[in-house]
């Protein structure tokens, strides 16, 4: 079988690792374009993938130099987003095209292949805002299209099953199934903190993710600076573990600064992804403190569940589908609520019961719904039903 992966330029270690598992008849080939977005994965040293790479490219890095000059003055004088170069005809031949999202450049790319060459086409979608990207008649047009002619979808949510309910594809189409990751491999096991210059005696909050305003990064250091002055918890050292990278380093280390908790954050950059249960098992909490913006909510977070997978208690917000993938195995914030986030972690520095009581239920839970091995069946099971 084989496999024609269109991310776009979303391509990262988790997005693949089921891929990985589907068998040894099936041949993966991974469509991406090289963009700012794509360079913050690649920091990761992941590795390379065994997968076939087809490069794809944007309309300001390629074709003739008089358009891509025109691109990119358009991008920085009126903020014209890059559009990718059209690709089909490359898509002829393949079995089965699994792109993602319904508003995509490349998803318009796999729908003109699906109906040039009848390539059976299956779109993964994330997104959990009903009529979310239609800031112009094309993009919605392009969406209704595709939400006609897709022969299956694939959600993760019961959101983002709703969204497509309510934007007119019909149930049977739609594949609901919990993604997965490595339960060897993210799992619990003893902490590794010299690495992150961190110390036995530390209480290690841990983040993880991009450092954009919407992760909610800028209210947990608020949420820190209350649990560092807080004169009831003077005899805590907490400490911030930040792993992630993208735009905003700057701002978070001002912030940080200005609230005078710059010794009380460390931070690591990239990590590699077959790196992280280090990182996980290193803290005594995780937390994804995401707020919603008008075009996001917090669509899935990944970084939830392989904490939970290596027993670490976590806190989140109430925001997107995080509390559908929580469950009651961490504890749930208001969101943009610095405070609310203090309290939830003053509870878990101060109750070692409350943090062993939630280490069980989030391995648990982890274990009971989040196996990439499951995951990577399901997706097996749907292709081989659409050849």
């Amino acid at each position: 079988m084989k496999l024609a992966l269109l991310m776009g330029n979303r391509f990262s270690a988790w997005h693949l690792a089921p891929f990985a598992r589907l068998g040894a008849d099936v041949h993966p080939a991974t469509f991406r374009a090289e963009s700012e977005i794509q360079q913050y994965f690649n920091e990761r040293d992941d590795g390379r993938t065994a997968f076939q790479l087809e490069p794809i490219h944007f309309d300001t890095d390629a074709g003739p130099l008089v358009q891509r000059l025109y691109h990119r003055a358009a991008r920085r004088l009126w903020d014209r987003q890059p559009r990718i170069l059209p690709f089909a005809d490359r898509l002829q031949g393949y079995d089965i095209i699994q792109s993602w999202e319904l508003f995509t450049d490349w998803s318009a790319q796999a729908l003109e292949a699906h109906d040039r060459y009848g390539v059976p086409l299956s779109i993964m979608v994330w997104d959990n805002i009903p009529f979310n990207m239609e800031y112009n008649p094309e993009r919605r047009a392009l969406k209704q299209r595709i939400a006609r002619a897709a022969d299956r979808f694939i959600v993760h949510t019961e959101r983002s099953r709703r969204v497509l309910d309510i934007e007119g594809v019909d149930e049977g189409r739609i594949l609901k199934v919990d993604p997965g990751i490595d339960l060897a491999t993210f799992s619990p096991g003893p902490p590794v903190r010299e690495r992150f210059g961190l110390h036995e005696e530390d209480f290690v909050i841990l983040f993880v993710g991009w450092l954009l305003p919407r992760k909610g990064l800028d209210f947990l250091l608020l949420a820190l600076r209350e649990l560092v002055k807080d004169p009831a918890l003077k005899h805590h050292r907490y400490r911030l573990l930040v792993i992630g990278s993208g735009p905003g380093r700057d701002r978070v280390e001002s912030l940080a600064g200005r609230l005078g908790i710059d010794e009380a954050v460390r931070y690591a950059g990239s990590v590699p992804y077959n790196e992280m249960p280090e990182a996980f098992r290193s803290a005594d909490a995780f937390v994804l403190p995401s707020i919603a913006t008008p075009e996001w909510q917090e669509q899935f977070g990944m970084s939830l569940i392989e904490a939970m997978a290596c027993g670490v208690p976590v806190v989140s917000t109430y925001t997107g589908a995080v509390p559908e993938i929580m469950e009651d195995a961490g504890i749930l914030c208001q969101p943009n609520d610095f405070v609310d986030l203090y309290h939830a972690l003053k509870r878990l520095s101060t109750e070692p019961a409350l943090r062993e009581e939630l280490s069980a239920k989030g391995r648990d839970l982890a274990c009971a719904r989040y196996d990439v091995r499951v995951y990577a069946a399901a997706l097996r099971a749907l292709y081989d039903g659409l050849r």
